[in-house]
C-alpha cells in the first residue's frame, strides 16, 4: 500500500513539475497578445485545477475515514477552502463557492463539479430533491476581479451536471430551467440556488432587495 502511495506522490510531482513549467514559459513569455495572454491563462489555471481534482481523487483513499463519495472521500476542510453549503428555511439548496465561475473561452477542469458534490456529500443532513427546479447562479464580482462578463464564456454547465441525480432527476429543459445573474461585489464568490419553479418570482424579489 505504501509503495503505491508514493508512486502517486510521484506522479502528482511530475504533474507539478508540469505546471512549474508552464508558469516559467508564461513568465519568459513575451507576446503583448490579449488572446494569447488569456488562453495562456486559461491553460495555467485548468492545469492547476485539474492537478487539485486528481489529489483529491488518488490522495483521498488514504484517509482514515469510512466516508465515500462518487469522486472519492470528502475532506470537510474542502468546506472551509471551497464553498459551503445550507437548506434555507423555504427548503431551497444554497451552496457558496468562493470563487467565480471560469472562463471557458479556451479550457476548463472539473474543479468546480467535483467541488460541488464534494460540498453535497459533506451536507450532513437530507438535501431537498427536485421534480422541476430552477437554478439560480448569482456571481458577486466587479469590472476588476471578475474572470468573464460574457455569459456564454462562462463556465456554468459544471454545475447542473453535479447537480443531477442528487437533487435534480435530469438537467433538460422542460426540468430544469436556468438564470445567470451577477452582483457587483468587492469580494469575489459564486452563489447558486436550487429551488421549485413556482418560487422563482421570490427569488427574483429577493436578488433585487439583495437579500440573496
Amino acid at each position: 500500500m505504501m509503495e503505491q502511495y508514493k508512486e502517486i506522490l510521484i506522479k502528482l510531482e511530475e504533474d507539478a513539475a508540469k505546471i512549474q513549467f508552464h508558469l516559467s514559459q508564461m513568465i519568459s513569455s513575451e507576446s503583448r497578445s490579449s488572446a494569447v495572454i488569456e488562453r495562456e491563462i486559461d491553460g495555467y489555471m485548468c492545469e492547476v485545477e485539474t492537478l487539485c481534482v486528481r489529489s483529491r481523487i488518488l490522495l483521498d483513499g488514504y484517509r482514515q475515514t469510512d466516508t465515500v463519495s462518487d469522486y472519492g472521500i470528502p475532506d470537510k476542510a474542502v468546506n472551509k477552502i471551497a464553498g459551503g453549503i445550507e437548506v434555507t428555511h423555504d427548503g431551497w439548496l444554497h451552496i457558496t463557492l468562493n470563487t467565480l465561475l471560469p472562463n471557458c473561452k479556451y479550457k476548463t477542469s472539473g474543479y468546480i463539479g467535483d467541488t460541488i458534490c464534494r460540498l453535497m456529500h459533506s451536507y450532513e443532513g437530507e438535501l431537498p430533491y427536485f421534480e422541476t427546479a430552477f437554478l439560480g447562479i448569482v456571481e458577486h464580482c466587479n469590472s476588476e476581479n471578475h474572470h468573464a462578463l460574457d455569459n456564454d464564456n462562462k463556465g456554468w454547465k459544471m454545475i447542473p451536471n453535479a447537480l443531477k441525480g442528487r437533487v435534480i432527476g435530469d438537467d433538460n429543459q422542460f426540468v430544469l430551467s436556468i438564470g445567470l445573474f451577477a452582483k457587483m461585489s468587492d469580494e469575489p464568490k459564486c452563489d447558486i440556488y436550487v429551488l421549485p419553479p413556482e418560487d422563482g418570482a421570490f427569488f427574483m424579489d429577493l436578488l433585487e432587495k439583495d437579500m440573496v
